[in-house]
């Protein structure tokens, strides 16, 4: 009697053991999914938050392109502006300048011509002079021969007064020759001079000539800027959200299998040819505080743990 007892307590422990361990494994188990479920909607909002801050960013990139695309062509047509402004500026100082030496080059020839006239007028008034003074010594000799010769006629006649009037004749004439030698010379000289006014006069008309300016040209044209193409944008990849890991799930139906082998290794130890048989355990209370109750006619449902 006190072995079926306690094969039948041990029967019911097991059952009610693998009952327990089933719902604690089913407990688990959905606190495991629940978990995954939580991690998941964290990483599928984590993919979002990214995806929107990769696409908002994307946005404000091209707004900031065109922004700066914006100021370096406004600061390019400024530039250019400017660079306009001083390029007619400097059209302008060309050509004053080209006027001005164009002004000084025709003064300076001017000036070339005047003192080339002047010294030529010089030369020709020494040449003149020299013609004078050579006229004032041939009419000094003249009158030099005629008071010789009247001097002479007064003296004795004869072979003597004609040899004295040939000796004067004879002075007379070397003298005019170095009188018109010398005038010659002069003139030579003065013919010399005269070139070399006129070769200085070229050499510098020469000078100036090579001074002048060339007459400016127009400037060649700025080119205007232009705004750089649109550059061809790549929208931002999308980021997929990461697997959670998998819940680890325990076995429900393992805990029901190892309590029910028990208790089916418990009651096949009970001798049920022995006329002293055990409690019924199909009546009720006949488990201590009535916690298994008619369990072999009502048997526990465990179709939820499969």
């Amino acid at each position: 009697m006190p072995a079926l007892w306690a094969a039948g307590i041990g029967a019911a422990t097991s059952i009610f053991g693998g009952i327990f361990g089933a719902s604690e494994a089913d407990k688990q188990n959905q606190r495991a999914r629940e978990a995954q479920e939580a991690q998941q909607r964290l990483l599928n909002e984590q993919a979002k938050l990214q995806n929107e801050y990769n696409q908002r960013k994307f946005e404000v990139d091209k707004e900031n392109y065109r922004k700066q695309a914006d100021y370096n062509f406004e600061t390019a047509i400024k530039k250019w502006q400017y660079d306009m402004t001083l390029r007619t500026l400097q059209e302008k100082v060309d050509a004053q300048k080209y006027l001005l030496n164009v002004q000084n080059s025709n003064q300076q020839l001017t000036f070339n011509r005047i003192g080339e006239s002047q010294a030529q007028s010089r030369e020709q008034l020494a040449v003149n002079d020299a013609l004078a003074e050579n006229a004032f010594e041939r009419q000094d000799l003249l009158v030099s021969q005629l008071q010789a010769q009247g001097k002479t006629r007064l003296g004795q006649a004869g072979i003597s007064m004609a040899k004295r009037m040939q000796s004067n004749e004879a002075q007379i004439g070397r003298d005019l020759a170095v009188i018109d030698a010398s005038l010659t010379g002069e003139l030579k000289a003065s013919n010399l001079r005269m070139f070399d006014i006129q070769l200085g006069r070229y050499s510098a008309d020469a000078r100036v000539e090579a001074a002048r300016m060339l007459m400016p040209e127009r400037l060649p044209d700025i080119p205007a800027p232009t705004k750089p193409p649109e550059p061809t944008w790549l929208e931002p990849m999308k980021v997929l959200p990461g697997m959670a890991a998998p819940a680890a799930q325990q076995s429900v139906a393992m805990p029901l299998i190892q309590g029910f082998g028990s208790a089916a290794s418990s009651l096949a130890s009970i001798d049920w040819s022995s006329p002293n048989k055990g409690p019924d355990f199909t009546k009720p209370g006949i488990y201590s505080g009535g916690v298994a109750t008619n369990y072999l006619n009502n048997p526990v449902s465990v179709s939820g743990y499969y």
